[in-house]
């Protein structure tokens, strides 16, 4: 037994991990461009900083603002330390600091830089006065501003977590109400009565991609309803067929077996040797067309010359005919060749033979002739026999169905020629045969078969 899955659970789940990876990626993306921007921010806020304590500095009133500023140091999100350098007459020193502040470890160059302070790592930014009398450096420390953008991050991003299992739950919604008409379909399918199939109904909504699926189930349905019902009737036909002959073998066996003469029961045993014939030919027939069946056909099939099998069948029937005072002839002038199963080819040319000799009558004179045409091949078996009227000449290649010149054979010659005639692409048809001395025609039987493609390239 096959593994099977769950369209929709594969579906739902590869959804969910494609927008969980988008969402991360997103996240990410969003994380460091919100890093950056307050990296950005806290940068400038230490720039103007610095140029105001410097600008104080310079205007002389650096000792109300430091008061100031040590007020409200607490406001800040992120802590900011400073301190104030002077120099005069050679010697530097710090002037001021932040509260808590303790002063930087190393002289500090102008500008932006990363310093060790304490064991962390400090974004430091210095700024030096026109007279290089006073410089000024501010930092923060990189943790501090690692968790401001951590926590700005999070406020941006915890919606959009909490936001991806109702996500999940929309897509689990959504595919299981897009798969709603191919549970219909399949619940359709699961109802079918073998007994009596039934096309699905066309008129329901399908997606396009399921809907050419409907449609060849509808037709595979079709084909199946036509070969069951030409099963049954090929059965019932056949039953009909045994019975009849059955019947008359346990009559003329009970004749001969209450028989009071040798003469009437070796009459009767003679009739029931026909019969026997009778009934070898029959099961042979449905043998022959049970054969016929498009399985059983090769996947590629070689050019074949039909005057070679016409040559071996009629070489093959001769003696019959001639055992009935016939007269079988071949003409084999044409050359050509035909995509045919060679098999199928021998038995339907066997079959159109043997019809002819069946129902032509003693004495008759059957040709059989393989002519080339432009459109393919043409195969002909005709006869000056008694003939079949025009009218009754289409119900021939039906299955059980006999002329009225006899009733020898049991009906399914044509009926299997036809069958070879329609897997092969060929046409078969009925018309008048040979000129009887006494006026009018005999029977005739063309198959007109398709030529090899090598052929039509030479």
């Amino acid at each position: 037994m096959s593994a099977t899955y769950s369209l929709r659970r594969r579906l739902v789940g590869l959804l969910t991990v494609a927008l969980g990876v988008i969402w991360l990626l997103a996240a990410l993306a969003a994380y460091q461009r919100t890093h950056h921007e307050a990296d950005e921010l806290l940068d400038t806020q230490l720039v103007q900083l610095a140029e105001t304590l410097l600008a104080i500095m310079e205007g002389g009133e650096v000792e109300h603002f430091v008061k100031e500023l040590q007020k409200n140091a607490h406001a800040y999100p992120v802590p900011i330390a400073f301190e104030i350098w002077h120099t005069e007459r050679g010697r530097t020193r710090r002037l001021v600091n932040s509260e808590g502040h303790t002063g930087f470890d190393t002289q500090i160059p102008t500008g932006f830089g990363m310093i060790p302070h304490r064991g962390q790592s400090w974004r430091i930014y210095a700024v030096q006065g026109e007279g290089a009398d006073y410089q000024v450096v501010v930092g923060q420390a990189h943790a501090a501003r690692e968790s401001l953008a951590r926590e700005i991050g999070l406020s941006v991003l915890a919606p959009g977590a909490l936001a991806l299992p109702l996500m999940a739950l929309a897509v689990w919604w959504g595919v299981g109400r897009s798969l709603r008409p191919v549970d219909a379909a399949a619940r359709q399918v699961a109802a079918l009565d073998p007994q009596h199939l039934a096309p699905l109904d066309e008129g329901a909504p399908l997606p396009s991609e399921i809907a050419p699926l409907r449609s060849a189930l509808n037709t595979l349905v079709g084909r199946v309803n036509e070969a069951f019902e030409s099963e049954r009737r090929f059965t019932a036909d056949a039953a009909h067929e045994l019975r009849t002959p059955l019947a008359a073998l346990k009559v003329q066996a009970q004749v001969a077996s209450r028989a009071q003469s040798d003469e009437t029961r070796q009459r009767a045993l003679a009739q029931v040797i026909a019969g026997v014939d009778r009934m070898t030919h029959l099961v042979e027939q449905l043998l022959t067309l049970a054969r016929v069946d498009p399985a059983n056909a090769p996947a590629a099939v070689a050019p074949v010359d039909p005057a070679d099998v016409v040559a071996a069948v009629c070489a093959e029937l001769l003696q019959q005919a001639r055992q009935q005072g016939q007269t079988l002839e071949a003409d084999l002038a044409g050359v050509c060749r035909v995509s045919v199963n060679p098999g199928w080819l021998q038995i339907a040319v066997r079959n159109l033979v043997d019809n002819a000799l069946r129902y032509a009558g003693a004495d008759a004179r059957i040709e059989v002739r393989v002519a080339a045409q432009d459109e393919g091949c043409v195969l002909t078996v005709a006869d000056d026999g008694p003939g079949v009227p025009p009218g009754e000449r289409e119900r021939l290649a039906a299955r059980f169905v006999r002329g009225e010149s006899g009733s020898e054979g049991c009906g399914l010659g044509l009926s299997i020629v036809a069958r070879i005639a329609a897997l092969s692409h060929a046409r078969l048809e009925l018309g008048d045969g040979l000129p009887r001395s006494g006026g009018g025609h005999g029977f005739a039987a063309t198959l007109r078969l398709p030529v090899s493609t090598e052929s039509q390239r030479l």
